[in-house]
């Protein structure tokens, strides 16, 4: 009777387990409650609440563990427990020695950005049965940081080159010069791009390239008055290239070789200035239609 006890029992729970995240997926707000009120009375409210605490809110997607925690804890609660979420995600993050504006940082919505590197160390510390679940709920108030997302897909560390290439050229330019060159480059991206403004990424950019800087030097760029910089594309257009590992870059400014259309897709991948690179892409490819 013992062993035919047990089972009946967990099976109560595996019941109420499923309706709970039926209904709670649905966002059937009626349900819930009824659900709550009849499982209650089933199972008891200790052994309920440690249900949906550990089992159903694990496995439900972020969307709906939102909805559930605003609903029943309400807003001014849901946001202090978010507030605590993000303060030991800050903790754990730090000490395993990753840097914020590197590896994570806050964006203007108040959400933790993270590299894949953050993301994988967050995992971790979850036991494995409950990880990939873990990793659906960081969703709610954690983002993969765009620039993570960028580089992945170009397949290389485009704009950790980029920095690189851009503290070259601040070297050997006035501070004019310097704040145009910055100006373009970082208005094209965002344009391209434009979640890399929502993740802070032209103050991380400017930050990283003018760091070599004296401090007045620095300032005297940052602070420059032109409020329409303009600077030579091509220019630009071959340090693009060159953070994207294209070995003939340097040929682009040359009038015998000029730029090719697999350059111009490549740019377009990144960078959108004054003139749309898809348009220029469009025109030379109905040429090339016309010529054959």
């Amino acid at each position: 009777m013992k062993f035919n006890g047990f089972w009946r029992k967990k099976d109560r729970v595996t019941i109420a387990k499923r309706q709970l995240l039926k209904a709670l997926i649905q966002r059937n707000l009626v349900a819930v409650n009824n659900l709550i009120v009849k499982w209650q009375t089933i199972l008891g409210a200790a052994k309920l609440t440690d249900l949906i605490a550990k089992e159903v809110m694990v496995e439900c997607d972020s969307d709906s563990h939102s909805w559930f925690c605003r609903t029943f804890l309400g807003q001014a609660q849901y946001e202090q427990m978010e507030g605590k979420a993000k303060t030991n995600i800050f903790q754990i993050l730090l000490g395993q020695g990753l840097e914020p504006g590197k590896d994570f940082s806050f964006g203007s919505d108040g959400r933790i950005l993270v590299s894949d590197r953050a993301k994988y160390i967050l995992v971790d510390k979850v036991p494995q049965q409950h990880r990939a679940s873990f990793a659906t709920q960081l969703e709610s108030f954690v983002i993969l940081d765009p620039v993570s997302s960028i580089e992945y897909q170009l397949g290389c560390a485009f704009f950790s080159n980029l920095t690189e290439i851009a503290i070259q050229q601040i070297e050997i330019l006035s501070d004019s010069q310097a704040a145009a060159y910055l100006g373009v480059l970082l208005a094209g991206l965002v344009s391209r791009h434009p979640q890399l403004r929502d993740a802070d990424f032209p103050t991380r950019f400017l930050f990283n390239t003018l760091q070599g800087c004296s401090d007045k030097r620095a300032m005297r760029i940052l602070n420059d008055p032109e409020t329409n910089p303009q600077f030579d594309e091509m220019i630009i257009f071959g340090h693009l290239l060159a953070a994207m590992g294209d070995k003939q870059y340097q040929y682009i400014a040359e009038e015998e070789g000029g730029i090719t259309l697999e350059q111009l897709k490549k740019l377009d991948l990144v960078w959108s200035g004054e003139s749309r690179i898809a348009e220029i892409i469009a025109m030379m490819e109905q040429c090339k239609l016309k010529e054959r």
